[in-house]
């Protein structure tokens, strides 16, 4: 037991001192930083006006320039004025002065005209809510010359009111869930792979410069494989917690209450609660298990450390596979896609974590998937433990199936 300490505290520091380890925990941290605070340090903010904007009302329905700041946009400075200053107003405008526009309420017949005068129509992106005030304002000033009843009033000015019945009640808002659910899919990959590749390229370099000969005296191969494989998955959990704890810190600090804008969509990172969170955890624990055994067996194989990339190869596949069929769960979590690749072992990590913040799903069909993925884990230690102490003493020679099964055997 104190060689399997030694070694595993050995692999923990190591992958702790790794500038991979340094610069992908602050990329992340500063990736998320800047989602979360650039769009609040650049948003305006209401206080600084970009310019004036002066109000003609021909009809009387306007009650005053502070209405328009409140109702309309409080990025303007908003003024009425009359029919006299039009004129000089106009010639502020075409001169490109602090005047941004003209707006101008009148009677035509029986119909309200509002007609703005800018000098581009990008200088006005308030058009649509200045046109909603305008209208329900010459609304209740007509209702209010007519002489209506407050009955009469409520009747006229009452709101639709809008009903959704869902039918498909169990599952999540895509639009909600798709981003914060893809951002952190895509992590639970990205540090699934980094951390169990890196234990195929150490077992690799240290069978290559015959380490691993002096090693193999000392420290049973079984001790070095697991000592390797949680030194390095401490340090994986060690980062994920880092990162988690440092998005949930900038959210909190932000005050944006865990709901973002990105390119226009919503991101709502508040549907991660604690169960999600402990989900993750536990998905990623088993899915860096179980890739990282597979890759310490294919490291074992290897002669040189450079032959490392054509035998982990399948493996890397596997990965990304899993997350592509993650990505297509999250379109449909109850479809025939999903609920298959719950039950693949190598797909189960990405996959049960995209449907569960995706839709809700049963105990059930969280546990089995669960279980399947723990026991694959197990039997993939086994067979990795049994693969590697025959690769890591194998030089010069190809291992196929053949050759493993007759080593195996043998032990």
């Amino acid at each position: 037991m104190r060689n399997f300490g030694l070694v595993f505290a050995y692999s923990f520091k190591e992958r702790l001192r790794s500038k991979a380890f340094t610069y992908l925990t602050l990329i992340m941290i500063v990736a998320m930083a800047a989602l979360v605070l650039v769009p609040k340090l650049t948003q305006d903010d209401g206080n600084s006006a970009k310019g004036e904007i002066d109000v003609l009302d021909r009809t009387g329905a306007i009650p005053n320039a502070d209405s328009f700041k409140e109702n309309v946009s409080a990025s303007y400075d908003w003024r009425m004025i009359t029919e006299n200053e039009r004129a000089s107003e106009l010639k502020r405008l075409e001169e490109k002065e602090s005047l941004l526009g003209i707006v101008q309420i009148e009677n035509q017949g029986s119909q309200p005209v509002l007609s703005l005068t800018v000098n581009k129509a990008d200088d006005a992106p308030y058009i649509r809510e200045l046109n909603s005030y305008v209208q329900n304002q010459y609304t209740m000033f007509q209702i209010h010359q007519l002489g209506l009843g407050q009955e009469q009033q409520e009747q006229l000015t009452s709101a639709v009111q809008m009903q959704v019945q869902e039918m498909e009640a169990g599952n999540k808002s895509l639009t909600t869930t798709y981003w914060p659910v893809y951002m952190v899919t895509f992590m639970l990959y990205l540090l699934i792979y980094m951390f169990g590749s890196n234990v195929a390229v150490s077992v690799s370099v240290e069978k290559g410069s015959r380490v691993k000969e002096i090693l193999i005296t000392k420290v049973k191969p079984v001790q070095l494989l697991f000592g390797k494989v949680f030194g390095v998955g401490l340090a994986g959990i060690l980062q994920f917690a880092i990162i988690v704890g440092a998005v949930y810190l900038i959210l909190t600090v932000s005050g944006t209450g865990g709901v973002l804008e990105l390119f226009g969509m919503p991101v709502d990172f508040s549907i991660l609660g604690g169960t999600t969170i402990m989900l993750l955890t536990l998905f990623f624990i088993l899915g860096y298990f179980f890739f990282a055994a597979l890759f310490a067996a294919t490291g074992s194989m290897v002669s040189r450390s450079e032959e490392i990339n054509q035998v982990t190869l399948p493996i890397s596949i596997l990965l990304m596979a899993g997350l592509i069929v993650a990505m297509l769960a999250m379109l449909n979590p109850d479809g025939t896609l999903a609920v298959v690749g719950s039950y693949i072992p190598f797909f189960t990590p990405f996959v049960m974590f995209a449907r569960i913040g995706a839709s809700d799903l049963t105990v059930l069909e969280i546990v089995i998937p669960t279980l399947i993925l723990f026991v694959s884990t197990l039997a993939a230690c086994w067979l990795s433990a049994k693969i590697y102490q025959v690769g890591v003493l194998l030089y010069g020679q190809k291992l196929n199936p053949k050759l493993l099964y007759k080593a195996i055997k043998a032990l």
